[in-house]
């Protein structure tokens, strides 16, 4: 009877030891696929069509800068960029700065520019988000002399480089030139005319606040029919956020 008894004790003293050892099992293998979790993406705006700037991994402490719809941009050390808030599940730790660090906006923002080129020219221009896109629509107006032109384009930016201080971007458009009477912009004969044109740029902005920057920007526009000219500027801008 006693060594019945005996026997039952050590199979229930087993049965623990063998549920024991399955749940550090199952807590090691937790661990180390928690270990191997794959690295979160940042990307230099705020959509999937940016590209990466880095990888950085799940662990981390990221500092949320400013949210735009459901994109939040977060600091990381010495890196910056974007994230979109679905990524934060996978985030155990978050930190919240003060409200006056977090811009937050549910709509998405508009910035306007004005700037002033070499060619006498004046130009302003509207910078928002559309189909998850930075798009940009710009108008020009020189009166320099009798060399009178107007210039109507639509375009997508793109940022190579943002930083607290500073950024990298181009622009790529299309669009249509005037070229008024008397003018030799777009016409050898000096003819009233409306064409086509494509534009480029790229600029340099220093971050002067949260929602203003003053930039230096190369441009050029070329003439897709006409005397087919080309024509290159620089150009000092000034942008404002709201």
């Amino acid at each position: 009877m006693q060594a019945k008894l005996d026997n039952r004790l050590l199979t229930r003293a087993v049965a623990r030891w063998v549920a024991h050892i399955t749940k550090l099992a199952a807590l090691g293998i937790g661990l180390v696929s928690f270990s191997h979790a794959e690295p979160l993406q940042l990307h230099l705006g705020p959509s999937y069509a940016y590209p990466v700037t880095t990888d950085i991994p799940s662990d981390v402490t990221m500092i949320p800068i400013e949210k735009r719809l459901d994109w939040l941009k977060v600091r990381v050390g010495e890196y910056s960029g974007w994230i979109h808030i679905d990524e934060l599940e996978k985030v155990p730790h978050v930190k919240r700065p003060e409200p006056a660090q977090f811009r937050y906006s549910p709509d998405p923002l508009v910035q306007l520019e004005l700037s002033a080129s070499t060619e006498s020219a004046l130009g302003v221009a509207a910078n928002f988000e559309m189909l998850d896109q930075d798009v940009s629509v710009r108008f020009y107006h020189s009166a320099r002399n009798s060399q009178e032109w107007n210039a109507l384009e639509f375009g997508l930016n793109r940022v190579f480089r943002d930083s607290e201080k500073w950024s990298w971007s181009g622009y790529l458009g299309a669009g249509v030139g005037l070229n008024e009477s008397g003018s030799g912009r777009w016409s050898d004969e000096g003819k009233e005319e409306t064409l086509p044109i494509v534009a480029a740029s790229t600029e340099i902005s220093w971050k002067i606040d949260h929602n203003f920057s003053v930039g230096a920007r190369a441009q050029t526009q070329q003439a897709l029919a006409g005397n087919s000219a080309n024509h290159g500027a620089l150009a000092l801008v000034w942008k404002i956020r709201f």
